[in-house]
């Protein structure tokens, strides 16, 4: 029996100004370089940077990580083979004041980064958060290491991947790179390993200002996570509701205005039908019964393309005997793909919105066909899954 985790947010009234961290255009794709005050002292002994925020106490020292540039101490800017990195940071604040310098070397050689990724393009439309009155939603099936590390996964799936592309240290970090460029609001992301939320996503994001929630799947490693950022939302409750394994839906997450769900790729479109009648059930009982009036935003992956019965229910596209009392709107159109393997590429995964409280103000482009085939498909050396993060700015009406 599976579980419905359910959470309500409440957006702030009015917003809290945090520093914002702005990845800083001047440096090479794969070294993330966080801009901070000019009385912020820094020096490094490699390209791995890190700036300090203000009024932050001192960082433990950092370990060091795949997808950080190498460069031998003392290269005097000339790029290196494999090599130790050094890194000293000094934090600082407005007031002149300094805390100690920290320092540390990696212990052994550190790979260099992917180069240019998918995503970089895409963080051109994303530098800055939102204003007060908009909400950026991203939606994202990140492939779980629990599936990637199969035999199959390697042999079948994936056979045209790096080996060293898929292991859960390699792709992290690009998620990480990836997400926290997209300065985004609300993110709702699928297959998600526990150790990596705990250890890494929320660590990571938390430092740009956003919550994490955190539902595992019965019996699995993996579940549903979701982000969102503190000075635009409070989290009013939270609800884990048990389902009927009858329906085999796998896991509904919901928060404010916000659903999530992700369903079997191998069940048969009917039973998916069945499974996103008995979620719109759920929604209606949240938004109508305990919240009347909440908008609502439901997206995750549905494993379902346009053409499916399960596509034209949420969408009203077409009559059912099943109905539902909302109208949900695809804030991203219908792409020609959201999930792109070797043996299949469709469009599988959707932001819906509340039509009667939402609106799109703009979609953050895909990346184009030529950078999804560079290497073959996804997942890739520049792509940490095999689907493509939904990015849309909402306006509230």
């Amino acid at each position: 029996m599976d579980k419905l985790t359910t959470a309500f947010l409440q957006r702030s009234r009015k917003p809290k100004l945090y520093p914002k961290p702005v990845l800083s255009p001047k440096h090479a794709p794969n070294q993330a370089v966080v801009d901070a005050p000019k009385d912020t002292k820094l020096s490094s002994g490699g390209p791995g940077q890190h700036r300090l925020f203000p009024s932050l106490p001192p960082l433990p020292a950092p370990r060091p990580r795949l997808g950080t540039t190498a460069r031998l101490p003392r290269s005097r800017g000339r790029a290196a083979g494999p090599g130790p990195c050094g890194l000293r940071c000094t934090p600082g604040d407005k007031e002149q004041r300094y805390g100690p310098a920290r320092e540390v070397e990696s212990s052994g050689p550190v790979e260099a980064g992917p180069g240019a990724c998918t995503f970089d393009a895409r963080h051109l439309y994303t530098k800055k958060v939102c204003g007060y009155g908009s909400v950026r939603a991203v939606s994202y099936n990140i492939l779980a290491d629990t599936y990637a590390q199969t035999e199959f996964s390697r042999t079948v799936l994936y056979p045209y991947c790096a080996p060293y592309a898929l292991e859960i240290d390699y792709r992290q970090n690009l998620l990480k790179k990836e997400l926290a460029g997209y300065s985004a609001d609300l993110i709702c992301l699928q297959e998600v390993d526990k150790s990596v939320f705990v250890d890494s996503l929320a660590p990571a994001l938390d430092a740009f200002g956003l919550e994490g929630l955190f539902k595992i799947k019965e019996k699995q490693h993996e579940g549903l996570a979701t982000f969102y950022r503190r000075d635009k939302f409070s989290l009013l409750s939270q609800h884990d509701i048990a389902f009927n394994c009858f329906f085999f839906l796998k896991h509904l997450q919901c928060c404010s205005a916000l659903f999530e769900i992700i369903l079997f790729m191998s069940l048969g479109g009917n039973i998916r039908l069945i499974q996103i009648a008995v979620a719109m059930s759920h929604i209606k009982h949240v938004a109508c019964d305990l919240y009347p009036s909440i908008p609502v935003i439901f997206c995750g992956d549905f494993n379902s393309t346009p053409s499916s019965g399960t596509y034209s229910f949420i969408s009203k596209r077409c009559s059912m005997s099943l109905s539902h009392p909302f109208k949900l709107l695809s804030a991203c159109g219908e792409p020609a793909y959201t999930n792109y393997v070797g043996g299949f590429h469709g469009c599988l995964d959707y932001i819906f919105i509340d039509r009667n409280a939402l609106e799109v103000e703009q979609v953050i482009p895909l990346p184009s066909h030529e950078e999804v085939t560079t290497h073959q498909a996804l997942p890739s050396v520049s792509h940490p899954s095999d689907h493509i993060a939904l990015i849309c700015d909402l306006k509230w009406k």
